[in-house]
């Protein structure tokens, strides 16, 4: 079945494959395990519909993906509330039982003044740590460990007589190693062992995992830890720590996996609309742009198949390949090594992560979505129109 490109498939059947043998794999050894689907990554709705069905918690950072997780039908109890600057959300997560995470000062003294004017109710937290992962990354999320901001803010939250701090949330990102795994779940048990003097009901360390990589990536990025190798580590050292508390007194063990889960399971199609010469200088002109790529476009060379349709088909040295923007930097692949020809039909993979949420409507607008499913294919976003980027501009209002 032949499409307008630009357009993207979500290959559903996949995704569930994947997300299934990542709870497994963690489950088997510490069976307290949760996902919680990081909303931002990509929010099309029927990836969220699907992870709410499949038992995941949603993990939000703004009022608008708190009201997505409503609207695609999670209740307030699974759904993870972070992020640095929240809005008036936070109240409706504290009030209905959701899982609200202090990332600051703000927060805390928010969550202060709720407890404060509702004494008949009772209240949970949790706080995001931030600690020294000794990488090059200094994170600014979180409160810190190293000059006691983490430690007093707890201390705060719990000599509320209606508050009580019931969580450890951590996460930073550029450490996807196994080592940086271990590093973080070590930290975060001795934070619950000499912070807290009661248990906690989860410990939340965040997203980072490498998923399963097309081959192309694979070769890139070298050997990376499978499923079971995060959960050797991660699980393992959850499941020694509590060995000897009753099974359904353990700390939930949480992670919020984005790219992760969905990032090789969209595939972006689009095609081969001039190809020039500027200078000895080849560049084949896509109707697509690298904002519906994504940012993995820029850290490595994304996988490509030609399909074809295009005639007298060749190489060319040194050709780029770019899209329908007037920036210098909309650039998809360098130096493309395969032969290609105008009318050529490409589809490019591993575009799940950020590109959906974070292409804006700039020149054109956006591009439609069909997801493959039990040997389906249905529309699950259709493309953009004028009507829907300007409504909420008002026209006329100008007069000479």
């Amino acid at each position: 079945m032949k499409h307008q490109t630009p357009y993207y498939i979500f290959n559903a059947d996949e995704f569930i494959a994947n997300y299934r043998e990542l709870e497994q794999a963690f489950r088997a050894i510490y069976p307290s395990y949760h996902i919680a689907y990081s909303f931002k990554t990509n929010y099309t709705p029927a990836v969220c519909e699907l992870v709410r069905q499949l038992g995941a918690y949603a993990e939000v950072v703004s009022d608008m993906e708190y009201e997505l997780a409503k609207r695609t039908g999670f209740p307030d109890s699974r759904i993870l509330y972070n992020g640095p600057g929240k809005g008036k959300m936070l109240e409706t997560c504290l009030l209905q039982g959701g899982h609200l995470h202090v990332d600051n000062h703000c927060d805390t003294e928010r969550v202060l003044a709720i407890a404060r004017a509702r004494r008949e109710l009772t209240f949970k937290v949790g706080v995001r740590v931030n600690f020294d992962m000794e990488t090059p990354l200094l994170s600014r999320f979180g409160l810190d460990l190293d000059n006691g901001d983490y430690q007093k803010t707890v201390e705060l939250l719990n000599a509320e007589p209606n508050v009580t701090v019931n969580a450890i949330h951590f996460h930073i990102s550029r450490a996807r190693g196994l080592d940086a795994w271990e590093r973080r779940i070590v930290k975060a048990l001795e934070i619950a062992k000499t912070v807290f003097d009661y248990p906690l009901e989860y410990i939340d360390i965040g997203s980072g995992m490498y998923g399963h990589l097309d081959q192309e990536l694979q070769e890139q990025f070298g050997d990376t830890p499978s499923y079971a190798d995060y959960a050797s580590v991660v699980a393992r050292k959850m499941a020694e720590a509590y060995q000897d508390m009753p099974a359904e007194q353990r700390p939930q063990l949480i992670t919020e996996p984005g790219t992760t889960l969905v990032s090789k399971y969209f595939h972006l199609f689009t095609k081969v609309l001039d190809i020039k010469e500027i200078r000895g200088k080849y560049f084949a002109l896509l109707d697509c742009s690298f904002h519906n790529v994504g940012e993995i476009c820029g850290l490595m060379r994304v996988p490509i198949h030609n399909h074809g349709g295009g005639e007298a088909r060749k190489a060319y040295t040194g050709l780029d390949l770019v899209g329908y923007t007037c920036l210098e930097q909309d650039i998809i692949c360098h130096d493309y090594p395969d032969p290609i020809a105008i009318g050529d039909e490409l589809e490019i993979l591993n575009v799940g992560g950020y590109s959906i949420v974070d292409k804006p409507p700039f020149i054109h607008p956006d591009i439609p979505i069909y997801m493959q499913k039990d040997g389906t294919l249905v529309c699950i976003k259709r493309e953009q129109t004028l009507d829907d980027i300007f409504a909420p501009y008002y026209f006329g209002t100008v007069k000479l």
